[in-house]
């Protein structure tokens, strides 16, 4: 019997052996995805991707496969959980059964009282001014999030800003993604922390060194938020780099924007940066009780609510929302968005509203950053396009920018993009703005991203050739794992 095996074992298995791995890599993996109750779509896709390719898929899936790594998502929720807690003003000495709820316990409302300013210009010049201007006016903190800080002009910058508000006594803290800020030369950062302020890598994939505590090759935070004495805070789609913005025009820069937000809602702004600052730090929120608690002034009219995604967040409240606006949409819904690859249910929801009769806009980049997106996403937009969707093509440069416009009177400004990595893995933040007046810019950025929009149906991209089917066809299998 054993001289039978070890037979099969010589015959079949060894010559076989990366698909055997492939086989049994490909079995776990399935497994292990249902406990996690992932989409069938995911699933289906990773098994596909790992039999293909037993090697490639196996090491895939082992650094990029786990949507919430179980012990890092629970350590970063319970820092959620207790700096919500710690943001609730117990100064009416309520106790015991009649304590209310923590914030934590679901998103925060939307809560009135605030101006929010569009920074828009075709060069990204206005969220650097803005930067700039906020940077200078502090007078107590300035918290800053970043997936990407360039080391060329606009990060030096950047930091020689940061360093002089440093010395002269405010609380500066720097937190830039471990991956996303990978080219970054930590030498770029010295001034800063030589003036007294302090920076951190969010998530290594290695973590090692100082500066580094906790790693994941998946987890990233995407999201980009300054906030400023807790009261102003710069939210949106832009990073800090020359391809984003900067003090001079450049025709190359990447079409973005960003909105500055003044008044109660920046309080959770202030709640998502100090949560994810003590995960990368080590600190302990009960350091930062008077700020999580610390409740800005009103400065405008406007109603505005923050929703945070990732795995620190139970459930998925961002896509949530995105799916709620999009069913409550009476009239017309415009998309603004680098990226185009929606779960099954935000894709049908969509759908559904086109063929409703409503009128659905989509604003894509005509060419993004990311080739292999672009062949995933038209499947997409090749059903939207034949069930009535308006999409326009823009091709002016590389269209970064993240918003949605719901009828008028909803317009959302984020770092999240419309794809499943964006939507279900990455750290992320949006503002929902609810406010005819304070829409009306958003109005106008629209209109004016249309001139240097083309038709897709007077595209190339409408018409399909064998080559781009068999193509499109493999980008669409696996844009579950994008």
């Amino acid at each position: 019997m054993y001289a039978q095996l070890l037979k099969s074992l010589e015959e079949f298995i060894l010559p076989n052996w990366q698909s055997a791995v492939g086989a049994v890599v490909a079995l776990v993996a399935g497994i292990t995805m249902l406990r996690q109750r992932r989409r069938q779509s995911n699933i289906f896709a990773w098994i596909f991707f790992i039999l293909v390719f037993p090697l490639i898929g196996t090491f895939a899936f082992l650094t990029f496969g786990g949507r919430k790594h179980r012990r890092i998502a629970e350590t970063k929720r319970d820092i959620n959980r207790l700096a919500g807690i710690l943001s609730e003003d117990d100064s009416d000495g309520n106790d015991g059964d009649d304590t209310p709820a923590p914030r934590s316990a679901a998103p925060p409302a939307p809560l009135g009282g605030n101006s929010v300013k569009l920074l828009d210009d075709p060069d990204g010049t206005a969220m650097w001014h803005a930067l700039c201007a906020e940077i200078a006016a502090a007078r107590r903190t300035i918290h800053i999030t970043t997936y990407l800080l360039g080391h060329g002009e606009v990060g030096r910058a950047v930091i020689r800003l940061l360093a002089a508000r440093a010395r002269e006594g405010v609380h500066v803290r720097l937190l830039a993604d471990a991956v996303g800020s990978l080219s970054m030369r930590w030498g770029l950062c010295r001034p800063l922390i030589e003036a007294g302020g302090q920076v951190r890598r969010f998530m290594p994939v290695f973590p090692f060194g100082p500066l580094s505590r906790r790693g994941s090759a998946n987890l990233r935070n995407h999201r980009k938020i300054a906030v400023f004495d807790g009261c102003r805070a710069i939210i949106g789609g832009q990073n800090l780099s020359t391809d984003y913005t900067g003090p001079t025009r450049n025709p190359k820069r990447f079409r973005d924007f960003s909105v500055l937000i003044q008044g109660p809602a920046v309080a959770g702004l202030t709640r998502i940066f100090l949560s994810d600052w003590c995960f990368a730090s080590g600190e302990s929120p009960e350091l930062y009780k008077e700020q999580l608690r610390y409740d800005p002034p009103p400065a405008g009219e406007v109603r505005v609510e923050i929703v945070s995604g990732g795995p620190d967040v139970p459930g998925d409240p961002l896509w949530e929302h995105f799916v709620t606006q999009i069913q409550e949409a009476r009239r017309k819904i415009t998309i603004i968005t680098p990226y185009l690859v929606p779960d099954e249910v935000l894709f049908r929801v969509l759908l559904a509203k086109v063929r409703a009769g409503r009128k659905v806009r989509l604003i894509l980049p005509k060419r993004s950053d990311h080739p292999f997106l672009d062949l995933a996403r038209r499947p997409y937009l090749r059903t939207l396009h034949k069930a009535g969707a308006e999409i326009m093509l823009y091709e002016k440069s590389m269209l970064h920018g993240k918003l949605f416009l719901i009828d008028s009177s909803t317009a959302v400004v984020g770092s999240a993009n419309l794809d499943m990595r964006s939507l279900f893995v990455n750290f992320e933040a949006a503002a929902f703005i609810y406010s005819p007046s304070a829409v009306r810019p958003f109005r106008k950025l629209v209109h004016e991203l249309q001139k240097d929009c083309v038709s897709y149906a007077a595209s190339p991209l409408v018409r399909l050739d064998w080559k781009n089917r068999i193509l499109e066809s493999l980008a669409h299998l696996i844009g579950p794992l994008l």
